[in-house]
């Protein structure tokens, strides 16, 4: 199975889509992305039904969320693969001396002692 970037990438290839930094690309692009976040939100507003058919209408909506996103990735020539995995352990870094995650009241998750920022410099 390919990986999201290998996949956008393929997306970007068979529909001859070529990568661009103008400013209107990039515009075209991020509407992408809030069209696709739009359609999320109003998808994941009718999960209170417990209807399968809802449920998979919604997570088909933040797939193509997340395709978005890696197209964007895919235009600025960047590694997405490899940000979300160095993000991954910057955020498992959270957690206290124990082991145990920092938790604000709402449930939000806060920067433990040993919390490291992700480097991702090196993928621009």
């Amino acid at each position: 199975m390919k990986s999201n970037l290998e996949q956008a990438k393929q997306f970007r290839k068979a529909y001859n889509i070529g990568n661009s930094r103008d400013v209107n690309v990039m515009s075209y692009q991020r509407g992408l992305i809030i069209e696709e976040f739009k359609e999320f939100l109003e998808a994941e507003g009718m999960l209170f039904r417990r209807n399968t058919k809802i449920h998979a209408d919604c997570l088909k909506e933040l797939g193509d969320l997340v395709y978005v996103c890696y197209q964007y990735a895919v235009n600025m020539g960047w590694d997405l693969d490899e940000a979300l995995a160095r993000i991954h352990e910057s955020n498992l870094s959270k957690l206290d001396d124990d082991g145990m995650p920092i938790k604000r009241e709402d449930g939000k998750v806060l920067k433990g002692p040993n919390y490291k920022e992700p480097n991702l410099e090196d993928l621009i």
